[in-house]
Formats: structure tokens, C-alpha cells, sequence
């Protein structure tokens, strides 16, 4: 009975004893078969799977330029001249000339107020400076003959040039009860109507020369050393989608002394506005030059990385990347000017650098230069 038992068991073993082996010889035929075909490859193929693929990238030649640094600031447009005339005598207003909006030229007459009792009033005044003025003569003449002291000749100077006086005031009263423009300008408003009554001092009429214009602004405190006398601006007037026509200017004046409030130093700008387009109470913006740098090396801002709180650039040499450290100037419109580390004529990485290392390969498939941006 054992010796039934122990015989199908034997057989079974001998039966996975072959299957291993089988199994085994195959594994070894196939790695032996791998083996063979890689060495059966060209050495070059190999060569180039392990080789680094090329980075993409395009670049811009480095060219100096001369560059300007500027800052732009809000201002408010005033008249040139903006003068508000009164009322040098009272009286009834009889004549108004102009309409509100006219150009007048300096002299011409806007109003007239009632002149009737002045001009009696120097009639009478002249006789009298007649009068007088006879009396002071014959005066003199009786002197020289010794018939009258010079106390009664001076009694008669005195009553002639009382006279005099009373008529030159008449005289000026007439000339002032006709209001004139003092300069060359615009009516903007006028405040009595014709019959009116006016008083000395009351307000009769604005004037205003918009032929140029002040352009008023607040200077920071950090930008105050950059601006001058003389000094060129371009003033822009607000257009549509934020676009503007500029105009020349120059900067006449610039307070010494700051705003308490705000810390700023109130300047003031000339334009021309002959063609009259500007007004008064616009809000423009002043765009003024804070540095002129010559022949600088500029670089778009995206080139410039930063590892490891280094700035640097990549520059392509025959093919390969080349990092280089710079120093940072200031920003100009989205570039950056940059001290040493690159020269001119050389081939800056403008797209594909974040990608890059130092000494890899690279491949030039877009070349920006002399392209504005």
C-alpha cells in the first residue's frame, strides 16, 4: 500500500523538474537575443539617443541706443491770462458792445455807463479852470508891479490848482465810465445787463487769453530734481481707448516751497493753443524726461531671470547657451537697461530661456532683432 503512494508522487516532481527547465533555457534565448541586436546597432544611432536635444529658442542682437527715462503726471489747463474786470465808476449802464464768446482786441470798448452828469460836471469844472487860471496870471503880473504880497498870489495859485485838480478827476471819471479790454482775448462772461445800476468795484467782465495756456502740476517730492526751467515736456490731452496727441511744452516755473498737505511742489507748464482746440479746466497729463542715458544696453524685462537671487541673461554662442550675470538699471517701456555681463552684437535669448543651462544646445528658430517691443 505505501509503495502505491510514493510512485505517482515521484512522477509529478519529475515533471516540474522539466518544465523549469525549459522555461529557464527560453529566458536565457531571448536575452542573449536582445543583447546581440543593440550591439548589432550603428555606434552613431547610439550616440544620438543618448544625445541632449536642442532647446528652441529666439533671439535678439543687442544694439546701443540712446534712451529716455521718463514719468508721466495728471495737470489742469488755465488761461493764460485770466483777468475780471469792475466797475471804476458808478452810474447806470447805457451800452454793452460784445456778446459773451467774442475775441476782443486790447481797447475795445465792452460797456458805457451813464456819462450825462459827468460831462456837465466837467463843463463847469473847465470854466472854472478858465476862470482860475486868469486870475493866476493877472496875479502874477500885479506881483512883478509890487501891488499884491505874495500871500494873495499864493491864495491864487492855490484856488487855480484846486481847480485844476477837480477838472483832471472829471476828466479821468469819463474816461473810466467806458470799460475797455486791457488785453487780447475772449468775453467769457459778463455779469451786468444794459440798464443795470453799478457801483465802483462791481463785477462787469471775465477775459481770458487762451492763445497759450498754463498746464498746472504736483511734482512729487522724488521726482521735483528732475524738473527745471526751461525744461522740454510733451503735454497730452485724453483721447479715446486712453490715446492722446501730445504737444509740445516748456516747464516756466517751479514752486520752491512744498504743499504741507500733500508733499508735492505745484509747476507750471506753457503750451500753444492757437488753434484754440484746449481749454481751460482740462485734465491733461504731462509726460516729463527724469534721465537721458546714451548708448545703453537694453533687454526686454521676460529675458532677465533670476536664480538664486542672481540676475542673469542667456546669450547663444555657436550654437550654445551661455548664461551671463548683469547688474540692472532702470526700467524704460518694458525693458531694463543692464551694466556689464553682455556687448553689443551679441545674441541675446529673448524666448526659450527657462529652459535653458548653462553650455546646452540650442536652436535658433526665430530672430527678433530690430524688432520694437
Amino acid at each position: 500500500m505505501k509503495k502505491g503512494v510514493k510512485k505517482p508522487v515521484l512522477i509529478t516532481m519529475a515533471v516540474l523538474v522539466v518544465v523549469i527547465s525549459v522555461a529557464a533555457a527560453v529566458v536565457v534565448r531571448k536575452g542573449k537575443t536582445r543583447s546581440q541586436a543593440t550591439e548589432a546597432l550603428p555606434a552613431t544611432e547610439t550616440a544620438v539617443q543618448i544625445e541632449k536635444q536642442p532647446v528652441n529658442v529666439a533671439i535678439d542682437v543687442l544694439v546701443p541706443r540712446d534712451v529716455e527715462e521718463t514719468f508721466t503726471l495728471p495737470g489742469t489747463l488755465e488761461p493764460w491770462e485770466n483777468l475780471t474786470l469792475s466797475l471804476e465808476q458808478p452810474g447806470s449802464i447805457v451800452w454793452i458792445g460784445p456778446s459773451e464768446g467774442d475775441r476782443l482786441k486790447a481797447g475795445d470798448e465792452i460797456l458805457r455807463i451813464d456819462k450825462e452828469t459827468l460831462l456837465s460836471q466837467h463843463a463847469s469844472n473847465g470854466t472854472d479852470y478858465d476862470i482860475r487860471k486868469k486870475q493866476l496870471e493877472r496875479a502874477d503880473s500885479l506881483l512883478k508891479e509890487q501891488l499884491i504880497s505874495e500871500r494873495e498870489r499864493d491864495d491864487v495859485y492855490q484856488a487855480f490848482q484846486n481847480a485844476n485838480t477837480s477838472l483832471t478827476e472829471t476828466r479821468i471819471a469819463l474816461e473810466k465810465s467806458t470799460l475797455f479790454s486791457p488785453i487780447n482775448g475772449i468775453l467769457d462772461r459778463l455779469y451786468v445787463d444794459r440798464g443795470e445800476y453799478g457801483n465802483i468795484g462791481t463785477p462787469a467782465a471775465v477775459i481770458v487769453r487762451i492763445d497759450k495756456l498754463k498746464v498746472v502740476v504736483d511734482v512729487p517730492e522724488k521726482d521735483v530734481s528732475f524738473t527745471r526751467t526751461g525744461q522740454k515736456v510733451v503735454v497730452i490731452q485724453g483721447g479715446v481707448n486712453g490715446k492722446g496727441v501730445g504737444r509740445p511744452g516748456k516747464i516756466i516755473h517751479v514752486s520752491y516751497l512744498a504743499n504741507e498737505m500733500t508733499r508735492t511742489y505745484r509747476s507750471k507748464v506753457q503750451i500753444d493753443n492757437r488753434d484754440g482746440f484746449l481749454r481751460p479746466g482740462m485734465i491733461v497729463r504731462v509726460k516729463f524726461v527724469r534721465r537721458k542715458i546714451k548708448d545703453a544696453i537694453v533687454v526686454p524685462l521676460y529675458a532677465v531671470l533670476d536664480r538664486d537671487g542672481e540676475k542673469s541673461v542667456f546669450v547663444v554662442e555657436d550654437g550654445t547657451a551661455v548664461r551671463r550675470e548683469v547688474r540692472l538699471g532702470p526700467i524704460i517701456n518694458g525693458k531694463v537697461v543692464v551694466y556689464g555681463g553682455v556687448q553689443e552684437t551679441e545674441s541675446l535669448v529673448v524666448k526659450g530661456q527657462q529652459l535653458l543651462l548653462d553650455g546646452g544646445p540650442v536652436k535658433v528658430i526665430e530672430d527678433q532683432s530690430g524688432k520694437e517691443g
